[in-house]
């Protein structure tokens, strides 16, 4: 009997034990313990946790963010507001965290890209122990904008201020500001070469910068060009954003060079950039031909997207059939290979000239835009590349209305392993589109079309995906405003209006959505 009783008083201190452990454990981030986990704190005022002691974390995939803070002996929790404050005049809360009480010393709450946000917490005390509230909130600023370091003040000219700078980092990517509302001029050429840059304006009140000249941009790094409202009206350059000059680049991104390539059956000679390139939330005005240029150098680029982007094109073809993505040389030698990934979505592009000359894409040499013979054949992601347009209006490009003519949408493609996404984008008067949508494994949803061309209304008309399905409904667009108008950068939405009036482009949201209301 004495074995078994000292068994049962063994067994229930463990129990007891174990369920202490239990206790910690669940209360480590709130307040949920009988004794309301005072830790000994009695007839105390609380103290909100400093700034430096808290904690901001954005998720993989960027969509939420987890805010945590030390433990608060003595707390019943904590009176939590929070908002985006992109406008500061107009904040919004997000998720309902309006003063709102938070039993533990962390939430989690959606946040978005490029957004700043406001914190407003105040401790509130275990009034059964005694303990009192803080008598103030404290004020917490937290971002997912990339690091900045550097503001450039308004009226400067961006080229002489870049030539002027030294940066040491090239590796972390970091940020340079320019001021909300600000008016910027840049005069040449702007090399961002081997920095890792995200290059933004104000979320809410963009600044304009005005492209005189040589003025343009150059990089063989990641480069991400945000928020700006762009004047080309007095550039004398061929495309806004090129490859850096051939003297600017590293032997160190020569393909022989690369670890990745060795091995892979591809050439010599060229230079691959890795890093993604994307242009997003700007406008174009009179854009004189490309947004992208190989600038003569024989290059091969894994990744450009443009997104939320209206981009008025002033091109009458003057100087031949450049391309508005443009890796193309008349010796091929020269000139670029191809963009392996080109991604346009939510924008509209759109050309106020005739032009039977340009070129959408457009690459060098057909056999060498091949991505198993340029990027490598180690395995399915190196053999391949794809082009999405979603969600995007393009409209005239390119197309003569006097000559009733245009040349090709791409040219110098090779359909191998392509992969090919064409959704709810409308296609007005842009010319032999049979050329893309003939390429690779083809996905088509809700597209729409129309051409004054009959040969492309034929041609259109009986493209199809690899299942079977159309490439797009024959519709006239209708669009609300005048698509010839130049962009008026002091205008919402640039004074322009590319919304569709039919009605099966409506019911079936084609185009680029800002120009459809959020009833349709």
């Amino acid at each position: 009997m004495k074995k078994a009783s000292d068994f049962l008083r063994r067994r229930k201190t463990s129990l007891l034990l174990a369920g202490a452990v239990l206790l910690v454990s669940a209360c480590a981030d709130g307040y949920d313990a009988p004794n309301g986990f005072d830790m000994g704190v009695r007839n105390s005022k609380m103290q909100t946790p400093v700034k430096d002691s808290i904690q901001f974390k954005v998720s993989t995939d960027g969509t939420t963010a987890t805010v945590s803070w030390p433990l608060v002996p003595g707390a019943n929790g904590h009176e939590v507001t929070f908002e985006n404050v992109d406008d500061p005049a107009n904040p919004v809360i997000v998720d309902d965290y309006d003063k709102k009480i938070i039993d533990g010393s962390k939430f989690t709450v959606s946040v978005a890209e490029d957004s700043k946000y406001r914190m407003t917490m105040r401790t509130l005390g275990n009034h059964d122990l005694g303990n009192t509230d803080d008598d103030e909130a404290k004020v917490y600023d937290f971002s997912t904008l990339v690091p900045s370091i550097a503001t450039i003040p308004s009226g400067t000219d961006i080229y002489e201020w870049w030539t002027a700078q030294q940066l040491d980092t090239t590796r972390t990517e970091v940020a340079i500001e320019l001021e909300a509302g600000g008016e910027y001029t840049i005069s040449g050429q702007v090399d961002f070469g081997p920095h890792n840059l995200t290059f933004r304006g104000d979320k809410v009140n963009r600044p304009t910068v005005r492209m005189t000249g040589g003025g343009s941009f150059a990089t063989y790094s990641g480069l991400k060009i945000k928020f700006i409202n762009f004047d080309l009206t007095e550039s004398t350059e061929r495309s806004f954003l090129y490859v850096s000059p051939k003297d600017n680049l590293p032997d160190s991104i020569l393909i022989q060079n690369l670890p990745n390539y060795v091995g892979s059956k591809v050439g010599k000679g060229y230079y691959m950039l890795e890093q993604p390139v994307y242009i997003a939330h700007c406008w174009f005005k009179n854009l004189q031909q490309s947004i992208l240029h190989d600038n003569n150098v024989a290059v091969a680029m894994w990744y450009f997207t443009l997104s939320d982007c209206i981009v008025q094109i002033n091109d009458e073809g003057k100087n031949g059939n450049v391309g508005f993505i443009c890796f193309y040389e008349k010796d091929a030698n020269n000139g670029g290979r191809s963009v392996k990934n080109i991604n346009i979505e939510n924008s509209t592009i759109y050309n106020i000239q005739d032009n039977a000359s340009g070129c959408f894409i457009r690459y060098s040499n057909e056999s060498n835009s091949q991505p198993d013979k340029t990027y490598g054949s180690f395995n399915a992601v190196y053999q391949s590349q794809s082009w999405r347009i979603a969600n995007s209006t393009l409209s005239n490009v390119y197309y003569s209305k006097a000559t009733n003519n245009g040349w090709r949408f791409c040219n110098n493609v090779r359909g191998n392993d392509m992969a090919l996404s064409i959704e709810r984008s409308i296609f007005y008067n842009c010319t032999q589109l049979y050329r893309m949508t003939g390429l690779g494994s083809r996905s088509f949803r809700f597209n729409f079309f129309w051409n004054d061309r009959q040969d492309d209304k034929n041609r259109n008309n009986s493209s199809k995906d690899s299942s079977g399905a159309p490439f797009a409904s024959e519709y006239e667009p209708q669009f609300a405003g005048d698509i010839y108008q130049e962009l008026d950068l002091t205008q919402p939405n640039g004074g322009v209006n590319f919304a569709p009036r039919e009605n099966e482009i409506l019911v079936n949201r084609g185009g680029d959505p800002r120009w459809l209301s959020e009833k349709q």
